[in-house]
């Protein structure tokens, strides 16, 4: 099926002629800039190119959003979370100011359709579906954009955006009254996706009437029912392409330094964003770098995610089962560009390998607090292994953010320290103490991780271990309540001092935390107090 317009329609065998490789020259414009160390995958170019920043200051990022009409599933969470990833990576690996903007599209057919179904205005089921959205995002560690731009706040600068290319003679308003763009008339259209127009009689039956060209794409979409905005041309509704161009302008111009999405967006939608924006601002390049996310799909299925083929998962059941660096840790094990398979089975290796990095982050503490002791530990030998990870994982990063290699060069990094910590004194001699360099180790691989966006590296440890759950604080002092009961029961009958000191010293430690413990001929209670300067003494 095609979408033009958001309509359904069906492709004329003859269309899929104009999908192919051509001749035709439409190269990527590098930008005038500070060239950095950073190469990007670009579709334009078909290869990956240096990354410039053509403003020292700040670097603008444009990612598009939802349409809120439905729950927000794995495959979309995929590409959030991915994304975030590299924007997480610029900022703290790269020391890059981000100035980032999301667009949420709260009027659409599916919108509609929804309300109708649920007998809610499409208002109300929009604003449901959008608090959803930024919830889902919240709960998977993803950083909310700078700029939330919602499509029906800005119709009158969206009827303007399209006036200016109907006064420029790019566009047309065709026979049904909507507005449409005149691809044949603009130069460089399929940068992007590399197609051709050359088959002029493709698809000639596609909208006949409507239409000069089955390539052209909708601006303004006439509508006569349903929501609908005033407009030049009649009451309509905004086409799903010119929303983007439009928001986007607003936020930063004529020129869009990063640009992102999901593989599927690249054509049509991004095509004709280029296309309507570069007739717009009357340049050769409105985006400098298209970034696109790979599909996600279930594991022995071909096709991807989605709620139009009823294979979805929602954020809030992946949650039930695994947490959100979990998930995470899935992403970062894909390149962000390739196809990405969801099953158990991938989620429990990454479960496994987030594990490993929490155990390490474990034993590191314990021996740099002195619980723990180490066996073969050689001072040299870690800050070599150091180094070589230091610059294999800046080299994976600035090849097109390879986090997967990077994932993999951490946990080499990770292993033999953590044997070493975890061995069991022998006849082997112990080592002179490595603090210093097991500290730099630590230091390191919590700073990737916390620049990849895993949230257990800053979180405090009841928050890593209860992601998906509250913290019970009533069920753990319970079950010290009755282990101190128990302790003290030992006590009466042994008549052990000793015990009992131990029992008043658990009530005092409790004490200082704020937890006040009242002994009665039946148990104990507890209750919040407040700590005071005698209390310490």
């Amino acid at each position: 099926m095609l979408q033009v317009g958001r309509q359904q329609l069906r492709r004329p065998e003859k269309f899929f002629q104009l999908i192919r490789q051509t001749s035709t020259k439409r190269n990527w414009l590098k930008p005038n800039g500070i060239e950095t160390d950073l190469r990007i995958y670009n579709c334009v170019a078909k290869r990956n190119v240096p990354f410039i920043l053509n403003n020292q200051y700040f670097v603008t990022w444009y990612t598009c959003g939802p349409t809120v009409y439905d729950s927000c599933h794995l495959g979309h969470a995929s590409c959030y979370v991915k994304l975030d990833i590299l924007q997480r990576i610029l900022r703290h690996h790269f020391n890059l100011n981000i100035v980032s903007a999301m667009n949420i599209t709260d009027i659409d057919d599916k919108i509609i359709a929804k309300s109708e179904n649920l007998g809610k205005d499409w208002r109300e089921v929009a604003r449901f579906y959008e608090a959803e959205f930024w919830g889902d995002l919240k709960k998977l560690n993803v950083l909310e954009p700078n700029v939330k731009a919602r499509v029906t706040d800005h119709i009158p600068k969206i009827i303007n955006y399209i006036e200016r290319i109907l006064k420029k003679r790019l566009a047309y308003i065709g026979d049904d009254n909507s507005v449409y763009m005149d691809v044949k008339s603009v130069k460089n259209y399929g940068k992007l996706q590399n197609i051709s127009l050359d088959d002029q009689d493709a698809g000639e039956q596609l909208e006949k009437g409507f239409k000069k060209s089955p390539m052209d794409f909708a601006l303004w979409k006439s509508r006569k029912t349903g929501p609908t905005f005033p407009s030049p041309w009649g009451n309509g509704r905004p086409a799903w392409h010119i929303e983007c161009s439009t928001l986007a302008d607003m936020i930063f111009g004529d020129n869009v330094h990063i640009h992102a999405g999901g593989i599927d967006l690249r054509f049509p939608h991004h095509e004709n964003e280029e296309c309507q924006s570069c007739v717009y601002h009357d340049n050769k390049q409105w985006v400098n770098y298209w970034l696109h996310t790979g599909h996600l799909s279930m594991k022995g299925e071909s096709q991807k995610m989605s709620n139009s083929l009823k294979n979805t998962i929602t954020v809030k059941d992946m949650l039930e089962k695994y947490t959100g660096d979990d998930f995470r840790m899935a992403c970062a094990l894909s390149n962000y560009r390739s196809a990405m398979e969801y099953s158990d089975e991938l989620m429990v290796m990454a479960k496994s390998n987030l594990n490993k990095f929490k155990g390490f982050r474990t034993d590191c503490l314990a021996y740099l607090s002195g619980k723990k002791t180490a066996v073969g530990l050689d001072d040299s030998a870690i800050f070599e292994n150091l180094k070589f990870a230091q610059s294999h994982i800046d080299s994976s990063i600035r090849d097109d953010f390879n986090t997967a290699r990077s994932i993999t060069t951490l946990m080499d990094q990770i292993s033999s320290i953590s044997r070493c910590i975890n061995a069991q004194p022998g006849s082997e001699v112990q080592t002179a103490s490595s603090l210093d360099a097991v500290a730099a180790v630590s230091n390191y691989v919590s700073f990737i991780l916390q620049s990849f966006g895993f949230a257990f590296v800053t979180a405090k440890e009841h928050e890593v271990n209860n992601t998906t759950e509250q913290f019970d604080l009533n069920a753990l002092l319970e079950d010290i309540l009755n282990t101190r009961k128990s302790i003290r029961e030992k006590a009466v009958a042994d008549k052990n001092d000793h015990l009992f000191k131990i029992c008043d010293d658990l009530r005092k430690c409790l004490l200082q935390n704020g937890i006040d413990i009242r002994d009665h001929s039946k148990g104990s209670s507890w209750s919040f107090t407040k700590r005071t300067i005698e209390q310490e003494k």
